[in-house]
């Protein structure tokens, strides 16, 4: 059975919090063809899940970004309804806080992508490496 959790490593960037500042992220990242798969910004800062997050960090620095990549996990839940509270209630029952978590999913789609980071992401994975959604 496959984990649906994995580690990844996020894109976390400063961002000057006024009108225009997401949308230059953007284009600069579009500029070295990096595709964002999930994005979350908070006032001045930017979390974001990227094609090649080495490379948009040293592009990103040269544009002036303040960015630095940090691991966090990734979830592939099943688009039903509990299928979230499934997640977080039993991070919370293990004593897992989570810091930040973001993601969507279609209405159509099968499933979705959640991006969290924890206080214990180890223990995260390994009471994850059992259960299936």
């Amino acid at each position: 059975m496959r984990n649906p959790l994995k580690t990844i490593q996020e894109v976390f960037v400063v961002l000057d919090n006024k009108p225009g500042a997401v949308g230059t992220l953007t284009r600069t990242l579009k500029k070295r063809r990096i595709a964002i798969y999930a994005i979350g910004v908070f006032g001045d800062i930017a979390r974001l899940y990227v094609t090649r997050p080495e490379k948009a960090v040293a592009f990103l620095a040269e544009h002036g970004y303040e960015a630095e990549m940090r691991d966090v996990i990734r979830v592939d839940l099943p688009n039903r309804v509990g299928a979230l509270m499934d997640l977080t209630c039993k991070l919370g029952n293990a004593g897992i806080n989570i810091d930040y978590l973001y993601g969507a999913v279609e209405q159509r789609q099968k499933r979705g992508v959640i991006i969290l980071d924890v206080d214990k992401p180890q223990l995260a994975l390994d009471i994850f490496a059992t259960h299936r959604f």
